[in-house]
């Protein structure tokens, strides 16, 4: 089922809309989990480009959830993107984004110079993972765009029209040099 089917659905039977967007293999329950052509094959996945225009009403999502995705789309997509989350978003809509932060990777990785070099994976995805992304997937999809610290997200989601804006402990942390942001429409 297409995207705007899911959405009329929901509108139509009064149930909140929650996107979760570039879920990948992680589908959570109560939320539409959508994501790109390369998760096409599983049924319960909504493929949409999420830095493109969504193909629903202004106002009608309650919430966006999108972790460790806005790393993986290029930069010029990010202003376009996060301004169509907030088109979507109804009044008092909330968007939370967790992402690998390039300010911490790089503060603990000039603090701690032989990091680079180590063999030990719970330090390789605090630094050159939190940068460059895992090459271990051995799929570009996989590997990161784009950097962000959270004062410049925080910029990004201001610029995009949010009313709050702020940020807060992760959630869903993968690694120590995560970051959340959270935006309010």
């Amino acid at each position: 089922m297409l995207l705007k089917d899911k959405v009329q659905n929901c509108i139509q039977n009064q149930i909140p809309i929650r996107l979760h967007l570039g879920c990948g293999p992680v589908k959570l329950p109560d939320y539409l989990n959508v994501d790109g052509e390369y998760c096409a094959e599983d049924p319960e996945i909504i493929i949409h480009d999420i830095a493109d225009v969504y193909p629903i009403p202004d106002n009608c999502v309650n919430e966006i959830l999108s972790i460790h995705v806005i790393e993986h789309i290029e930069h010029w997509k990010i202003r376009g993107m996060l301004t169509e989350w907030h088109r979507i978003l109804c009044p008092g809509g909330q968007v939370a984004v967790e992402w690998p932060d390039l300010l911490k990777a790089c503060t603990f990785i000039a603090e701690n110079p032989d990091s680079l070099i180590s063999d030990d994976r719970r330090i390789l995805k605090k630094t050159i993972n939190s940068i460059f992304g895992n090459s271990r997937y051995q799929n570009r999809a996989m590997m990161h765009a784009y950097g962000y610290s959270a004062a410049s997200m925080i910029r990004l989601f201001t610029e995009a029209g949010f009313s709050t804006v702020r940020s807060e402990n992760n959630i869903y942390a993968k690694t120590a040099s995560d970051s959340r942001v959270i935006g309010i429409k």
